[in-house]
């Protein structure tokens, strides 16, 4: 029977010839390329909304100025472009009756439409080969920015300051209401793995989408299966790629051993990217609103998957994630104590996370490299204004859960999560000393260190098996 493989290219960082992701070699050129692939993508996201329009209204809408000796290679990649999205419209539509539309289908005809359809993602999500040589002249910023006016956002926010429950309590009413709408889509066989989708109107107010997320569990799964919630970083474009890191290194390394893992679409992420925006950049792009409104949406999110893996019978779930996942797990596990008790975690795994995002906001590589902090500037939001919103933007002061279920992981060299801030905050919780891991590397060593290592893997294993027992002991006793 044909079922889903592990890509290559994650067979190859996992080699030995991926020790060099770890290097600060690899650090430095990973950094200095950010602006120029979300250059790609915006190009990409412009053409979306322009198409058919000419090259003078597509360079309008990219944020580009006049380029007429480009012309007509735009209109070329433009018409390039549009063959690959008539593709991908066409390939979503088969695989949408597949999945969704209770289509009857043959499990290896899942199997073929899921790669027919991570190939076409993939050639429409990131077409370096057709928009690359707009980022290669720097005539496309890597954000289309909407930043909003500071005293507007303190008139509109002003309860929510004052009450941040308001954005980040979740209303058992509201709780109780929304479980009964997740749906489920049809599976598909993966190396060792069961893999299928989730979908549910998020709970948040401020948004109008459906969460999405997907779920990963052993291909013989008997009796209740632990799970692990983890969200992936900033601008991923999660299984709209052929490859997903966090697929690999954690959802099907540890499904086939007995876990159910659930890999969720951040808001304005993967599924979700917005009509005219890569994924993501809402997020940047809408900063600091766009913060705080992902974080609160996706934590809420985050509550009814836990509900939803107590009721497929879990005994226990942890909540993680890395870099703005690791920000989100942050938040759940500090906004979590007034939620419906089936939507607390029992155990929280942050990695390559920062601690105060007011901070990080204005003193990061990544504000630098995508013009963050000259953006928040020119609308007048200064370091005092930002601060304002750091009860909306940084994650509490104490956590809901006990702090010896926090397991962290940061780079000591880590100059887009400040590794200080973490360290402030994971003190201010109460975690202990031997909970948290520090490894010699930056931000993207992290992400190397989880991929190619076993160390944390193996804590989450740990974890969630003792957290296990623990639950079974207190159900015999009880």
């Amino acid at each position: 029977m044909d079922y889903l493989e592990t890509p290559a290219v994650h067979r190859i960082m996992t080699s030995p010839a991926g020790r060099l992701l770890t290097s600060r070699v690899f650090e430095t050129i990973k950094t200095r390329s950010i602006p120029r692939e979300f250059g790609v993508v915006r190009a990409r996201a412009a053409a979306d909304v322009a198409l058919g329009e000419g090259p003078e209204a597509y360079l309008r809408e990219v944020g580009a100025p006049p380029a007429p000796h480009l012309h007509d290679r735009i209109e070329r990649a433009l018409a390039e472009y549009a063959q690959i999205r008539a593709e991908y419209d066409e390939t979503m539509e088969r695989w949408n009756s597949v999945f969704w539309g209770g289509y009857e289908s043959l499990p290896d005809e899942r199997v073929a439409i899921e790669r027919d359809r991570r190939e076409i993602s993939q050639r429409r999500a990131k077409p370096s080969d057709v928009f690359g040589f707009l980022a290669k002249e720097h005539l496309v910023p890597p954000v289309k920015f909407e930043t909003p006016d500071p005293d507007d956002a303190l008139t509109r926010w002003h309860h929510e300051l004052a009450e941040p429950e308001r954005l980040y309590g979740f209303a058992e009413s509201r709780a109780s209401e929304e479980f009964p709408r997740v749906e489920r889509s049809a599976t598909v066989r993966g190396p060792g793995t069961v893999e299928f989708l989730l979908r549910f109107t998020s709970p948040s107010p401020h948004l109008s989408d459906k969460a999405t997320a997907r779920v990963y569990e052993p291909a013989d799964a008997e009796g209740d299966i632990p799970t692990i919630i983890f969200h992936s970083g900033w601008g991923m474009f999660d299984d709209q790629l052929a490859y997903w890191p966090e697929e690999e290194y954690l959802a099907r390394a540890l499904a086939p051993e007995g876990y159910r893992v659930i890999l969720p679409d951040a808001p304005w992420h993967g599924r979700r990217e917005p009509l005219g925006h890569y994924s993501g950049e809402p997020y940047i792009a809408r900063a600091p609103v766009g913060l705080f409104t992902l974080y609160s949406a996706a934590a809420l999110e985050t509550g009814v998957l836990v509900d939803w893996a107590r009721t497929e019978g879990s005994p226990v779930v942890g909540v993680g994630g890395v870099s703005l996942g690791g920000t989100i797990a942050l938040h759940v596990g500090g906004r979590c104590g007034d939620w419906p008790e089936s939507m607390r975690p029992d155990l929280l795994f942050p990695v390559g996370m920062p601690g105060a995002i007011d901070q990080t906001l204005l003193s990061t590589d990544l504000s630098d490299l995508l013009d963050i902090e000259n953006a928040l500037d020119a609308a007048g939001w200064t370091g005092d204004v930002l601060h304002e919103f750091a009860p909306l933007l940084n994650p509490p002061k104490t956590p809901c859960l006990s702090p010896d279920r926090v397991f962290s992981f940061v780079g000591t060299r880590d100059t887009m999560a400040p590794t200080q801030t973490a360290r402030a905050l994971l003190d201010e919780w109460g975690v202990p000393r031997p909970n948290r891991r520090e490894w010699d590397c930056g931000h993207f060593g992290v992400m190397a260190n989880v991929i190619r290592g076993d160390e944390f893997r193996h804590t989450v294993r740990r974890e969630l098996d003792r957290a296990t027992r623990d639950e079974r002991r207190k159900t015999v006793s009880a």
